[in-house]
């Protein structure tokens, strides 16, 4: 059943249902009635309007819902109500148009929050009233007791229609979580998640905008998506200053609405009315321009219950997100936003008007290539450029991924790739003809580069209408939290190998499951995160543990590996010693234009001797390899003193560099002393750590500044 004939099967009655009302509505009653309003004047009607509301001021759910109403929308619902009362009274209707008004009198209802049970009070004193008018009335008891089982009658019939417009909005609600939950299935990225749920927030009957906001290093809440066509109006207006952006503080007026106090608590805050609530004096004017008459302010929050984001919501409606079944529908879209969100990879924080403006540059063309080269750590030469994409700006600055690729959704990332492989297949046709060298380069595939058609047809695509080899294509496989089909997923890293193309898996150590996807995941090369890299400024050993091992369990699987962030000689020489295949970093090189890559190339040479460290950090990492040899022949005690007395590469660090270092020299003795008493000794473990130790600290004192 499709959603629209889900939604009319709630409010259309069986065949035979209006019949049971016909007798309310025949000439007798049409006479009698047109009798009764031609003696009741529009004093009556008022009275009888006035009477009904100072009775629901009395109850305290009525009460509740009243008070959310400026003196104008009240008096507009007591004019409304004069129209329901004659609705009621006229004559010439039929149950057909009655029932289809009192859907919409229910559909009104239910939008300001009044629910079931007020319905019901309502139409209590409903009957009471028509007892008063027709007491006031001049007619003989028959005519009384006919018109009063026929106003019953309609009233029941009036209740019943109100109830199917409940029940109607019950399934779009159930209607709005599945479709929720379908658009955070399917996206996978930031920006799709927000653009298509929000969207379906937005679709909603009684939401009119949506925002998204995350607060900046000063705690102002930037929007980041909007929903509906008022939410981008809204976001506009908030971006121009016509009202100010939500804040964190609570010192601050922009702090003490809705969304500043969702930040600070952790919990859902409903704003039912902008006419009468005081802390929204800052936001009413224009709110009310935007036709918003009250909103929600919904925090996502991260597993421990921090927040990390605003969504807020806005009604055309006084009161609509204190209804009872609101509460359960905003804890939904609290729950399920927050996990989906978290799943995805965090960004910082891009302002919608940002968004657009990266959005229109990558529609445009605005796309160049950079390229940092990967060198082969035992040759020194050559062996692959990366190429790394950047945005030119409006002001001629090229911008960073970092700043600009969350903000595309999955149509964006495609066009990125397309533009992308197009110039690097450009570039590599003139290096070809002009230099006459071939040299590989590497792109970053997303995810849905292995499951999407359109990716695989744009890579042999390109490499047809450029004629480039495909053995000259490395493509890197980011790592990834996303569900994929993983049959899918092989079959197409399987068609790109056998036409010759590469497959590297960037960023190993840097997720969840790395050791899981080299095993699963069929790759010609793994690069290692940098950020195992950068950890060698706090625990060096630890590091550069690390890099061995992962660069021996990759070479075991059958991949070459490459050490990114290699940013000086110390680091080169480190990665080249623990056996790295390639090495990556501002040690070797920036990221360069096209124009610079063949003179960078004349102008390269390799600095690094593995057989003889120039630096303390290659001399560790020499003498890690040592101890793990010594740790394998501790079975084999004839072996070991032999062992010791070779040089080792601290040896050759301290006679290559012309150290004087005496400490180091008298510490490298006691530990060759001590070995002897073996690799598990405790004063072997301690002389080693303290040789490491300082090996680390003459290391920091050897980088530059």
């Amino acid at each position: 059943m499709t959603r629209e004939k889900l939604i009319a099967t709630a409010v259309s009655p069986c065949r035979d249902y209006f019949a049971d009302f016909a007798s309310a509505y025949n000439e007798h009653v049409d006479s009698l009635l047109h009798q009764l309003l031609q003696r009741t004047t529009d004093e009556d009607i008022r009275a009888f309007v006035n009477s009904f509301y100072i009775q629901l001021s009395k109850r305290p759910k009525s009460a509740a819902i009243l008070s959310r109403l400026s003196p104008e929308e009240l008096e507009n619902l007591k004019a409304r109500q004069s129209e329901h009362l004659l609705l009621l009274l006229s004559s010439g209707s039929t149950p057909q148009k009655h029932y289809e008004r009192a859907l919409h009198v229910g559909r009104v209802h239910e939008m300001v929050g009044a629910g079931l049970p007020m319905l019901m009070e309502a139409y209590h004193l409903y009957h009471s009233r028509f007892e008063a008018i027709l007491d006031a009335a001049a007619l003989t008891s028959e005519e009384r007791d006919i018109l009063m089982g026929a106003l019953r009658q309609r009233a029941q019939l009036d209740v019943e229609a109100q109830i199917a417009s409940h029940a109607q909005l019950d399934i779009e609600i159930g209607l709005l979580q599945v479709a929720l939950d379908e658009a955070i299935q399917r996206a996978s990225n930031l920006a799709d998640l927000l653009r298509d749920s929000l969207q379906a927030l937005a679709d909603l009957d009684g939401i009119s905008a949506c925002l998204f906001s995350r607060p900046d290093a000063h705690g102002v809440m930037q929007i980041e998506a909007e929903g509906g066509e008022e939410g981008r109006n809204y976001a506009e207006s908030l971006r121009l200053k016509r009202a100010p952006l939500f804040e964190t503080n609570a010192v601050s007026s922009a702090g003490t609405g809705p969304s500043g106090r969702a930040w600070r608590s952790g919990q859902i805050q409903v704003n039912d009315s902008f006419a009468v609530e005081a802390t929204l004096h800052p936001w009413r004017q224009e709110a009310i321009k935007r036709g918003f008459r009250s909103s929600v302010a919904v925090p996502l929050l991260d597993e421990s219950g921090q927040e990390f984001a605003i969504l807020s919501l806005y009604s055309k409606w006084p009161g609509f997100f204190s209804a009872v079944n609101r509460e359960a529908m905003l804890r939904h879209i609290q729950q399920t936003m927050s996990h989906a969100i978290l799943r995805l990879d965090q960004a910082s924080v891009i302002p919608v008007d940002l968004r657009h403006a990266y959005r229109q540059s990558l529609e445009s063309g605005a796309v160049e290539m950079l390229y940092q080269p990967i060198v082969d750590l035992r040759t020194g030469k050559l062996d692959t450029l990366e190429a790394l994409a950047r945005l030119r700006g409006a002001d001629g600055e090229l911008i960073a991924p970092a700043a600009f690729l969350s903000a595309f959704g999955s149509s964006g990332l495609l066009r990125l790739f397309q533009l992308g492989l197009e110039q690097i297949c450009r570039d590599v046709q003139v290096w070809r003809e002009r230099s006459d060298f071939d040299v590989r380069v590497s792109l970053n595939l997303p995810p849905d580069g292995l499951t999407q058609d359109e990716y695989r047809d744009t890579v042999f695509e390109m490499l047809s209408q450029w004629k480039m080899p495909p053995n000259l294509l490395t493509l890197e496989i980011l790592e990834t939290k996303e569900s994929i089909d993983i049959s899918r997923r092989d079959a197409r890293l399987a068609e790109f190998q056998k036409a010759g193309i590469e497959i590297a898996q960037d960023d190993l150590g840097s997720g969840h499951s790395s050791l899981v996807r080299m095993d699963r995941l069929a790759s010609d090369r793994v690069k290692i995160d940098q950020a195992l890299v950068r950890g060698t400024l706090k625990r060096p050993v630890r590091a550069l543990e690390f890099i061995h091992h992962l660069t021996l369990l990759a070479q075991g699987f059958g991949a070459k590996v490459t050490v990114e962030g290699l940013e000086d000689e110390g680091l080169i020489e480190a990665a080249a010693i623990l056996g790295a295949d390639h090495g990556q970093g501002y040690g070797i090189a920036r990221p360069m234009p096209t124009r610079e890559v063949t003179p960078w190339m004349q102008s390269w040479s390799f600095p690094i001797d593995s057989s003889a460290p120039r630096t303390a950090l290659g001399a560790m990492a020499g003498y890690l390899l040592w101890d793990h040899k010594l740790g394998t022949i501790a079975d084999w005690p004839e072996f070991i003193e032999q062992f010791i007395k070779e040089p080792w590469l601290v040896h050759r660090y301290l006679s290559r560099a012309g150290n004087s270092d005496t400490e180091l020299s008298m510490m490298l003795e006691r530990t060759q002393i001590v070995a002897l008493k073996g690799h598990g000794s405790a004063k072997y473990i301690q002389m080693r750590k303290e040789l490491i130790d300082r090996l680390g600290e003459i290391w920091l004192s050897e980088r530059p500044n």
